[in-house]
């Protein structure tokens, strides 16, 4: 559980940072697999619903017993209309993952206003029994009240003074629905979760519990 705390925390601080899940790595992840991997025509390129992901996926383990444990796709999930409304900048859509058999599912997005270059959203998932224990084991993270929307519980937490992210539980698995400011200085950590949580609210609907 720590090596997935860890992976989380670097995950939040910077979505481009690379963060992998060595632990999940097994022969079939060597360099020389990875690099077959580019034959992407054997490699699954669709989310459980059979919608094609928004790039091509290269890692054949993008889908591990890590983050498996729910349907949801938020690569897939968050459509060019929901990404508008939140003010992304759809085709800046990528694929969370840097390394084959990563801990973490998901994508990322930059912001489309020239202003907030520097501001970034992304929503992952990883696998989790519920909030409480997700809540037990990073209890580092500064915590707020929990919301309600639709009707579920939502955990919203702080790793510093640049990021803020949601937590809404999906059958086996945590989605996490975040928002990163690299830029000095930083706005309001309120801001910042509120972009998270109106994030959270365009997507909820489609998260099975």
């Amino acid at each position: 559980m720590k090596r997935l705390v860890g992976i989380l925390v670097c995950a939040l601080i910077s979505v481009t940072l690379g963060c992998s899940d060595q632990d999940v790595s097994s022969a079939e992840d060597s360099p020389s697999s990875i690099n077959n991997s580019d034959n992407t025509t054997q490699i699954r390129q669709t989310d459980d619903n059979g919608k094609p992901l928004p790039f091509t996926n290269k890692f054949g383990k993008r889908w591990n017993s890590s983050n498996d444990g729910t349907t949801y796709e938020s690569c897939t999930s968050v459509t060019e209309s929901t990404a508008i409304s939140q003010g992304l900048d759809p085709a800046s859509v990528k694929d969370a993952a840097t390394v084959n058999g990563q801990t973490l599912r998901g994508c990322a997005w930059k912001f489309a206003d020239p202003e907030m270059r520097n501001w970034s959203a992304h929503q992952m998932v990883a696998d989790f029994s519920g909030l409480e224990q997700y809540r037990r084991d990073n209890s580092f993270f500064e915590w707020f009240p929990d919301s309600q929307i639709s009707g579920r519980t939502v955990g919203i937490a702080s790793l510093n003074a640049g990021d803020c992210f949601t937590y809404v539980q999906s059958m086996g698995s945590g989605v996490i629905t975040g928002i990163t400011v690299g830029s000095l200085p930083k706005p309001p950590l309120t801001e910042i979760c509120q972009r998270a949580i109106d994030l959270t609210k365009a997507t909820i609907d489609k998260i099975p519990e």
